[in-house]
């Protein structure tokens, strides 16, 4: 759909710069949507009562830690409100351009598979969506997210691999896949992630060794690798960087074999 004079282009184009026609909230899918646990669309969008009672059962707020002290704006009004889009629960933005800054969403029912079109938010530092029905792979282009900082897909049904692409994202520091089906190995190139500090892929089906690049991300605070096929020892930059080593690792936890002797 982005590339100039596809057919996907041209039809994408037609409808938002030449079709005259204008539909209704009511009139569009909103991929599950209408069966959310928390902020679904009002069911009448030209009754205020309807949207007023659509907010009021809303209070999804994205609400996360932010260590850069980032100003946004946010609110806890329905999906398909008529206020705008950076009001919706789950939603927040960035207070100087009012683009999306977080998709957070916990426990809420979401399905369906995630969308590549979101690489297009080139602002979004948090994506959250953990805790919901959400199947298939991770798109290879949420690597063009650059700002991403927090990544949490946790408690879904994802499979596939890691992609490479997101092993290149400058200032992730949250890498949060836990509980998925997500299959492959752990990329060597996870050690260009600096700024890592908190990593959670147990429960998959990963397989390989223990990047012993892991050892080189400074800040590495929480690893946790268990229920996993992963085979091998662990990196000795890891073990070394262990807090009571005077490093930062605090949670360290992978499986051992019944012949293992951890050290």
């Amino acid at each position: 759909i982005l590339t100039p004079g596809s057919p996907q282009n041209k039809a994408f184009n037609w409808l938002v710069n030449e079709d005259k026609t204008e539909v209704c909230p009511e009139d569009l899918n909103t991929g599950g949507g209408d069966s959310w646990n928390e902020c679904n669309a009002p069911t009448n969008f030209s009754d205020p009562l309807s949207i007023d009672e659509a907010n009021n059962a809303c209070n999804i707020i994205g609400d996360g830690p932010d260590p850069f002290k980032v100003p946004i704006v946010q609110s806890t009004d329905a999906w398909l409100s008529p206020s705008h889009e950076c009001y919706w629960g789950g939603l927040a933005c960035s207070v100087d351009t009012f683009c999306i800054d977080r998709i957070e969403f916990e426990t809420d029912g979401l399905s369906g598979s995630l969308p590549f079109e979101l690489r297009n938010l080139t602002e979004l530092r948090y994506l959250i969506v953990e805790e919901g029905d959400t199947a298939g792979p991770i798109p290879p282009e949420y690597g063009d997210l650059l700002e991403l900082i927090i990544l949490d897909l946790n408690f879904n049904r994802l499979t596939g691999p890691i992609p490479e692409s997101i092993y290149g994202l400058p200032t992730l520091f949250q890498l949060d896949l836990n509980d998925n089906a997500l299959t492959g190995t752990i990329s060597t190139s996870i050690g260009n992630l600096q700024y890592l500090q908190f990593v959670q892929l147990e429960v998959n089906q990963l397989t390989g060794t223990i990047p012993e690049s892991m050892g080189n991300i400074q800040y590495l605070q929480v690893l946790e690798l268990f229920g996993n096929q992963l085979s091998g020892t662990m990196p000795v930059g890891l073990c070394q960087n262990r807090d009571m080593a005077n490093g930062f690792i605090s949670d360290l936890t992978v499986d051992c074999d019944s012949s293992d002797n951890p050290r």
